[in-house]
């Protein structure tokens, strides 16, 4: 009997002891994988517009169609769109490293004839771009790209392959697609692009090669009423603690808000933009890619943040920022006053700036004169070559794209279509020779 009852004694012991340990265990539990700290961020369950997944935040900034002689390519929303639907139907496997290639041949890869050439205004990393296309590999390089170069040059029955290309870094992979969508690609990209796309001609810096419309186009101008969005939503988002936040008003157009922190939202109500700081955040060397764009997508996310159309513009893992650019229209909007953009520099796990719009489109308004010609390619090429002490070789890309001004009277904003180039990491207006209006060159 005493022993039964010693047996009895240990084994409650045993339970409790393990018990405590499961509790301690729970208690002290920290995920270690995760770089985003949730409890860092956005603290109140606040909703200003949307959330957005991957798929709705990457998009290619046009595409080339590379023929045995011409290159016909655009930037058009409804054909991108076409493009990517096709590519979401196909199952992408075998993707490997491709180390065996020269200059030249890069070149060859990239912009060689029988291929469509995908390009990216930013870095794309794997990990996201597993959201957006299917990947049958287990496992997906952590690494990133600017473009999809898709090698049409095979046989009818045998398989075909994409490229996965960083430009600059002289960086490839490769991976292979099943021949049974090679019809079906043909038939609504490939064997009308002559005709339903424009003529584009290769530009060579020295460094890489852009390519431009051959002819002059018409770009519609837009107007637009806007609205703009509760600063007080951005406030209990932000903020640990909303209610323990004070303002400093600096005439009609400028506030502070800052807690005991020194966590400061400065708001400019002439542009419409704020900024938010976390001073505390500590500033982050390299990371992936992949993972500051899921942050800060989440980021933006758990506020319901996303108004309008913004793509991905900008990735930079090294120095851990990102910029998401209003479109429209396909084409990327720019303002000189950050009206047009969603900025993030990140820390190690949480924010610490924070720049945005807070507009919104509410309404378009009709324009008596809405179209706009633009001049071709060689004439924006030209007027970048006439700008004082130009270097070839910074120069990294050229596009149209619409700049954004306010209109003085009202909250209306207008939306013209004019030639920007990327110079040294940075984007401007392209000039127009001899000064004047930049606006469609002419």
């Amino acid at each position: 009997m005493k022993r039964m009852e010693l047996l009895k004694t240990i084994l409650l012991s045993t339970l409790v002891t393990l018990s405590l340990l499961l509790t301690w265990n729970v208690w002290s539990y920290q995920p270690a994988s995760d770089p985003y700290d949730e409890s860092e961020t956005t603290v109140e369950n606040v909703a200003i517009a949307d959330e957005r997944n991957s798929s709705e935040l990457i998009q290619p900034s046009r595409f080339l169609v590379h023929g045995e002689v011409a290159v016909s390519g655009t930037s058009d929303e409804t054909n991108i769109n076409t493009l990517t639907s096709l590519m979401e139907e196909w199952n992408i496997y075998n993707v490997q490293q491709n180390y065996s290639f020269n200059e030249e041949e890069f070149q060859d890869i990239v912009h060689g004839s029988n291929r469509i050439e995908v390009l990216y205004p930013a870095e794309i990393p794997f990990s996201a771009y597993r959201d957006i296309l299917n990947f049958e590999n287990s496992s997906l390089p952590e690494d990133a790209f600017d473009r999809v170069v898709i090698d049409l040059s095979g046989q009818d029955d045998t398989p075909f392959t994409l490229y996965f290309v960083h430009y600059e870094n002289r960086v490839i992979y490769e991976g292979r697609v099943d021949a049974t969508h090679l019809e079906e690609l043909n038939n609504q990209i490939v064997s009308g692009a002559a005709t339903a796309y424009s003529p584009y001609f290769a530009h060579d810096t020295g460094e890489r090669f852009i390519y431009l419309p051959v002819e002059r186009r018409e770009y519609l101008k837009y107007l637009y009423k806007m609205s703009t969005i509760d600063i007080n939503l951005f406030r209990r988002a932000l903020f640990q603690d909303p209610d323990a936040v004070t303002m400093n008003q600096f005439g009609a157009s400028r506030d502070q808000y800052f807690d005991q922190s020194s966590n400061l939202m400065e708001v400019d109500r002439n542009n419409n933009t704020l900024s938010y700081v976390n001073p505390s955040a500590e500033l982050s060397t390299v990371g992936r890619a992949g993972e500051l764009f899921q942050k800060s997508r989440r980021f933006v996310n758990e506020h319901e943040g996303w108004v309008d159309t913004y793509y991905l513009y900008n990735l930079d893992a090294m120095d851990q920022e990102v910029t998401y650019r209003m479109h429209e229209q396909g084409l990327p909007v720019f303002n000189d006053n950050g009206a047009a953009e969603i900025y993030q520099e990140w820390g190690e796990t949480r924010i610490h700036q924070y720049a945005r719009s807070f507009l919104s489109k509410q309404v378009e308004i009709p324009v008596e004169s809405d179209r706009v010609s633009i001049g071709s390619g060689y004439e924006a090429i030209e007027a970048i070559e006439s700008i004082e002490d130009y270097e070839p070789e910074r120069l990294q890309d050229v596009t149209v794209g619409y700049y954004m001004t306010k209109n003085s009277t009202d909250n209306t904003y207008t939306l013209d279509p004019v030639w920007y180039y990327k110079y040294n990491g940075s984007w401007a207006r392209v000039p127009v020779i001899g000064g004047g209006d930049p606006v469609g060159l002419e």
